[in-house]
């Protein structure tokens, strides 16, 4: 069944709702100093931000299966116009050697299945990352790993999530 909601997500505006949703959240302080991945918090704290954006409950799946495969996305939005996809990736300082090394071809993939004509019905795929205690040239090296140069993406830089804390989230989006 396909929703209402078609807006592709403005990802500027989603780091600021998910930034103040954060705030509001007890747990706060642990998940953004503590030398750790959390991406199934992150996974689940962005529904209620979703929800402020305008999509339903009812309109978020956790079980997407990609069309080609048995892989699984992280989140997706079903719209009137296609799907959004959510890939979450937390990075943990000297704990990631292979995740830096097999997210861009996730990542490609994606982009692959977006522009395809798999009939994927994918409208946009967001890449939601975060970094916990990395120093500003380890993420400029990993960025380009993941986002080299001439890339279709459109990314927001690693910024911490909450003023004063170590944790940094990045996100990235490419649409149809």
């Amino acid at each position: 069944m396909m929703w209402w909601w078609s807006k592709i997500i403005n990802i500027e505006k989603l780091f600021k709702k998910f930034s103040n949703h954060v705030k509001s959240c007890k747990s706060k302080y642990f998940v953004c100093s503590t030398h750790a991945s959390f991406e199934s918090w992150f996974r689940v704290e962005l529904n209620p931000v979703l929800w402020q954006l305008g999509y339903k409950s009812e309109s978020i799946r956790t079980n997407w299966t990609y069309p080609d495969s048995r892989g699984k996305a992280d989140l997706c939005v079903k719209t009137s116009k296609g799907d959004i996809i959510f890939e979450l990736k937390s990075f943990v300082e000297g704990q990631d050697a292979k995740k830096i090394n097999s997210y861009p071809n996730q990542l490609k993939r994606l982009e692959n299945l977006l522009s395809g004509s798999s009939g994927s019905g994918i409208i946009q795929v967001i890449a939601f990352i975060t970094f916990i205690d990395y120093d500003v040239e380890q993420l400029k090296r990993i960025v380009k790993i993941l986002f080299p140069e001439k890339t279709r993406w459109q990314t927001r830089d690693a910024t911490p999530l909450i003023k004063n804390y170590p944790l940094r989230i990045m996100i990235g989006s490419i649409t149809n």
